[in-house]
């Protein structure tokens, strides 16, 4: 028994800590595609493109049938470098494609984070090759300055997801509605398809239509969430529900729009999400996240057969870097010196006013394991659909027993993991997940642990992850402290406001924020949070100078 804890406790000494070498030199560095800078964040060319096209088992459509869509109202081409430039999807260069060999010359214009996954195991209906995205669609930022683009590896993006899966069922459904009319638009499709019946080619597609339809009647929103953001856990857990055959019970809506979470130190602390919903076990945050992004799971599949279109290995690549990733430092010679008397001053008050609940993580120091600050709602008084959501929404198995999704998502990562046809790639999980379970263990039961409140993580690189609070509902950190001054705005720029660090709030190209609707409040984290209103030339410009140093 001695032997087996002090096996856990090298596991947790071993993947608690993260070399800083890379840090010692935070200079920009061109990237070779002549488009864009990157900032200095631990990771080189190779890990760019490894987190970029790794591909995490996801299956939105087969890609045969939409490689050839057109626009639905138009014949311009569905999957063109402008259209992605619309929802706002960063583009992978045709340099950063031809250093992979696998990835086929048909997805030149495809954007970073879009790949396609080849699945010949697990059930019939999931072979093929797929059009799917990657944890980069989502976890990807760039930020432009007076013509500089700078990239920021593990920031939110400022896609517009849903925006995206609309259009292109929309696409689909064109193409199928025209086909059965004879039209032009499938004659001008299936011309494409040598060999290959048109009545056969319509089921086909027909098929893939209806799937979609019930995917978006499950999950679309009450009001589009845009740019920026998305219900990204609402998505898991109704994709969980659906999957394992069981019936939701009691809130089912995806009202509850976040901002993507900035993934950098996350791997270093022991809750997950905005809302600690997920625990830091890397296969049960990694897997259902992977749900989440269209992959596929199958409740039913024997213990020999393949229960998932996930694949292992894959996640642990990105696991790794994700580890080491560390937060960009605010490149001075672009945005601006930082004024280092003034921020001196906002260091105390940082200290004072932010550091009981944000540890403040120094970017030059080794990471270290962190149990973060959990917020209850009621005290924080930001908007609460997401924890409500997390917290009642439940299903009814097959049994007719009822328990909340949080709980039940446990034997679906189970089923992945232990199957037997992964056998041989669980062992390098094995000293990982011991560690992480151990660590689990110790916080069961504790008050942080519940679901009626958010995370207050570190603030380091907190300069590139606007829009601010756990919704987007803020655009800037000025605002963010001076709570009167928040209102409803533009989100969808990439253009940075460096004074206010942030991005412009008045770009009409970009979504409204009605920040007066449920899902969308702009409240709380405020003079109450702070314990008195800040103070405009003594405090928060002081603390917003303080913070473009984390």
């Amino acid at each position: 028994m001695r032997q087996f804890w002090i096996i856990l406790g090298l596991c947790l000494i071993l993947t608690g800590c993260t070399s800083t070498s890379c840090l010692t030199n935070l200079q920009l560095w061109p990237d070779p595609s002549g488009t864009h800078i990157n900032l200095q964040q631990c990771w080189d060319k190779s890990d760019q493109i490894r987190f970029y096209t790794t591909n995490q088992g996801s299956q939105i459509a087969p890609y045969e049938l939409i490689k050839y869509l057109e626009m639905p109202l138009s014949t311009d081409k569905f999957f063109a470098r402008a259209n992605f430039d619309r929802w706002r999807f960063l583009p992978l260069e045709k340099a950063d494609r031809d250093q992979d060999s696998d990835i086929d010359k048909d997805v030149q214009d495809w954007p970073l984070g879009f790949v396609i996954n080849t699945t010949s195991s697990g059930r019939e209906a999931w072979h093929g090759n797929w059009l799917g995205v990657t944890c980069a669609a989502c976890h990807t930022a760039q930020i432009e300055y007076q013509g500089k683009k700078m990239r920021i590896d593990g920031a939110p993006t400022m896609a517009n997801l849903n925006q995206f899966l609309w259009d292109l069922q929309a696409a689909l459904k064109a193409t199928y509605e025209d086909g059965l009319k004879n039209g032009d638009k499938f004659k001008r499709y299936a011309k494409n398809f040598s060999g290959e019946w048109d009545k056969v080619l319509l089921e086909r597609l027909g098929r893939v239509v209806t799937e979609g339809e019930m995917w978006h009647h499950r999950n679309d929103p009450p009001t589009p969430p845009g740019y920026a953001r998305l219900d990204a856990v609402g998505l898991i857990f109704n994709q969980l529900i659906f999957m394992s055959g069981s019936e939701p019970v009691g809130i089912s809506k995806n009202d509850a729009p976040v901002s993507f979470p900035f993934l950098w130190d996350t791997s270093h602390h022991n809750q997950t999400q905005w809302n600690g919903v997920a625990p830091d076990i890397p296969m049960v945050r990694n897997i259902t996240q992977g749900i989440g992004a269209f992959a596929k799971y199958d409740p039913h599949a024997g213990a020999f057969q393949e229960p998932s279109t996930i694949p292992l290995s894959n996640q642990r690549t990105l696991q790794h870097l994700v580890h080491k990733l560390r937060s960009p430092a605010w490149p001075e010679n672009i945005l601006g010196a930082i004024d280092r008397e003034k921020a001196e001053r906002g260091r105390v008050v940082f200290e004072k006013k932010c550091a009981s609940c944000h540890a403040d993580q120094k970017r030059e120091e080794p990471l270290k394991y962190l149990r973060v600050t959990m917020t209850p709602v009621k005290d924080l008084k930001t908007d609460g659909n997401m924890v409500a959501n997390a917290d009642h929404r439940e299903l009814r198995g097959s049994d007719g027993r009822q328990e909340k999704i949080a709980v039940a998502a446990g034997p679906t990562v189970k089923d992945i993991v232990f199957s037997w046809s992964h056998v041989g790639e669980i062992f390098p999980f094995v000293g990982e997940t011991l560690a992480a379970v151990w660590r689990w263990g110790l916080d069961f039961g504790r008050d942080e642990t519940k679901l009626d409140r958010y995370k207050a993580r570190p603030l380091d690189g907190i300069w590139a992850t606007a829009p601010y609070l756990h919704n987007g509902s803020v655009p800037n950190l000025y605002q963010l402290l001076v709570s009167g001054e928040r209102k409803p705005y533009y989100v969808g720029t990439r253009q940075f406001d460096p004074k206010h660090v942030g991005f412009i709030e008045d770009d009409k190209s970009g979504t409204w924020v009605d920040t007066g609707t449920s899902g969308n409040l702009n409240t709380g984290h405020d003079a109450f949070t702070y314990g008195g209103e800040l103070d405009l030339e003594q405090e928060v410009w002081p603390l917003i100078e303080y913070m473009k140093t984390l």
